[in-house]
């Protein structure tokens, strides 16, 4: 399946994995489409075989196999495996099932799913099963970007009018045509009117959301290397705490949330930041090495957390990356270049039999892809590996680069190659000021927020101050006599990541006031409305001592909120009692 295919001329009658279900009752209704994964193993959409009107799923459903070329004997019974059904949560997250032949399938090939990044217009297709359409309905469609709920769908527009999906296309495989693997599911269509015009588009559930959902599809059936290794989200940062008698423990590393914020902020493409970017995560760095591992593991679709509105909370410090906002993730210390080659290959389904090696492949074929490499200064060959890396950045990928030396020649290569020494440096100087000037005035904003909630709300976080001590090191920075050096570079990317950090904690002191103040003021807005609610029924006196006791606590003097809401919870109560009772 690795040999590429002519991307408009494939053979569909060769994929006999694909999959009609039926109910298993006499009438034999058409639900949708499906996948045939090894050891009978069926993969859906979990909405195609719920129960309409509840949370649960068909107790069986027949599975037809139209590309069986046989009359008889094309049909099975299917049961739902345990622990893989996932209905489709309140953020839509999940819609996945995973179902069991009861019986050898009466064909002879089954697909096997595989990883392939989100390539903008790379083209595919699919057949669904429509009502009164026995033999399948096929389209083609352009994948176009990261959508859908929790960003764990991939948006497919059909490429011509008559590709239009249509009802009972979900479960159908979506499969690559250049290079006929199977890369997702169809889940969804979405018709919308605007101005006049008809739009029309859907959805598939990408090879990596379904591996994170479903543990038997991640263990049997799925194919390609996985975006990040799992040398780069495991690691030994956690220090032993020894024997009992050995003494107290080292502290535990706790994640850079600076650091973490800075690598989020790369991953979405943020302007201020360049498509290739260095950064340092020395041996004894804990805290960096963490906030690397855990950016790097949100950011990977099939490792990062299964969520839905239920449970998740936002995220309002900007250290959680979107799931799948990173295509590749390298390891590359103690690897040649033709090792990390085959690497780079495999992750953009360059892999198989070419005419060319894999270097010259990848430079010819290279996928624009956002890539993070870590330990290029350990490579067996560094020089080589960040020319190979630099094949990359000239095909239109992003690349960061993570050093564990502070000086090395690979360093002094990516300067030379990537990072154009006449005017990164002055660049990344700008930056560092207007992040510097954004924590200033985050500070003040802060700082101005905490004199007015010290009037009502006590006690109150406090409000950091290093803007000035670090508008002192940005302007030593324009002076350094190192400029023009690595170990410039190396000084830059450290004072920016303090400045992230200080950023970070302004910003989360400025949220915590918000809300105090906006807290205070509802509970203000909760006693008058309930007073003015007794005086327009004359019960006043109902619930005065506690009106008054809530009141005294709001209007007296710095309060704190817990003892404020208890109070005004009290007075609520017992208003609503008098209003019910109508008693004085």
């Amino acid at each position: 399946m690795g040999v590429p295919i002519n991307e408009t001329n494939f053979r569909t009658d060769q994929e006999t994995w694909r999959v009609r279900l039926r109910t298993a009752d006499p009438r034999g209704q058409v639900l949708g489409a499906g996948v045939l994964l090894g050891d009978g193993l069926v993969l859906t959409c979990a909405h195609v075989i719920r129960i309409a009107g509840t949370d649960d799923h068909q107790p069986a459903v027949t599975v037809e196999f139209p590309g069986s070329g046989s009359a008889d004997s094309c049909s099975l019974r299917a049961t739902v495996v345990p622990k893989h059904w996932v209905p489709r949560a309140d953020d839509h997250t999940g819609d996945l099932a995973l179902l069991q032949l009861d019986g050898p399938p009466p064909v002879a090939s089954h697909a096997t799913l595989h990883r392939l990044p989100t390539i903008w217009n790379r083209r595919v297709h699919f057949a669904g099963y429509p009502s009164r359409i026995t033999g399948g309905k096929w389209a083609e469609a352009l994948i176009k970007g990261p959508g859908g709920p929790g960003d764990e769908w991939v948006q497919i527009d059909p490429v011509t009018e008559a590709d239009t999906l249509m009802r009972r296309f979900s479960g159908a495989g979506v499969v690559d045509n250049r290079t006929g693997r199977v890369i997702g599911i169809v889940v969804s269509k979405l018709d919308s009117e605007r101005e006049g015009a008809h739009y029309r588009h859907g959805y598939m559930i990408p090879t990596g959301t379904i591996v994170k959902h479903l543990d038997l599809v991640r263990e049997r059936c799925v194919s390609g290397r996985p975006p990040v290794p799992a040398t780069l989200t495991t690691g030994h940062d956690d220090p032993d705490p020894g024997p009992a008698s050995a003494g107290p423990a080292s502290p535990r590393p706790a994640p850079d949330r600076g650091f973490a914020r800075w690598l989020t902020r790369w991953l979405a493409g943020e302007d201020d930041l360049a498509d290739v970017e260095i950064t340092f995560v020395r041996d004894e760095d804990q805290d960096a090495a963490l906030a690397l591992r855990t950016t790097l593991t949100l950011a990977d679709r099939e490792r990062s957390p299964r969520t839905s509105v239920t449970t998740s909370r936002p995220d309002h410090t900007g250290t959680s990356p979107r799931p799948g906002s990173l295509d590749l993730a390298l390891d590359a210390g103690g690897k040649t270049p033709a090792q990390i080659a085959e690497e780079i290959a495999e992750g953009m389904a360059l892999d198989g039999p070419g005419l060319l090696p894999l270097p010259a492949r990848i430079a010819a074929d290279a996928l624009p892809l956002t890539t993070v490499a870590r330990g290029v200064d350990d490579a067996l060959q560094p020089l080589e590996t960040v020319e190979l890396l630099h094949t990359l950045v000239r095909r239109g990928g992003r690349l960061l680069l993570v050093f564990r030396q502070l000086d090395s020649p690979a360093l002094h290569r990516t300067y030379e190659l990537l990072l154009d020494p006449a005017t990164r440096p002055q660049r990344w100087l700008e930056r560092i000021g207007r992040r510097v000037a954004a924590l200033a005035r985050t500070e003040e904003r802060a700082r101005e927020l905490r004199r007015r909630a010290a009037t009502c709300v006590s006690p109150l976080p406090s409000v950091p101050r290093y803007a000035p001590d670090l508008e002192l090191k940005a302007a030593r920075l324009e002076a350094d006599p190192q400029q023009g050096t690595t170990g410039f570079l190396v000084k830059l990317s450290y004072v920016e990541r303090t400045v992230e950090t200080a950023l970070l904690e302004a910003e989360t002191a400025h949220r915590a006031l918000t809300g105090q103040l906006a807290r205070h003021q509802d509970l203000r807005g909760l006693l008058d409305g309930h007073q003015a609610r007794l005086a327009a029924h004359g019960i006043t006196e109902a619930a005065a001592s506690l009106h008054q006791e809530a009141q005294r606590l709001l209007t007296g003097g710095p309060c704190e909120l817990t003892v404020a809401e208890a109070a005004v919870e009290r007075f609520v109560q017992a208003a609503r009692k008098a209003l019910e009772t109508g008693q004085q």
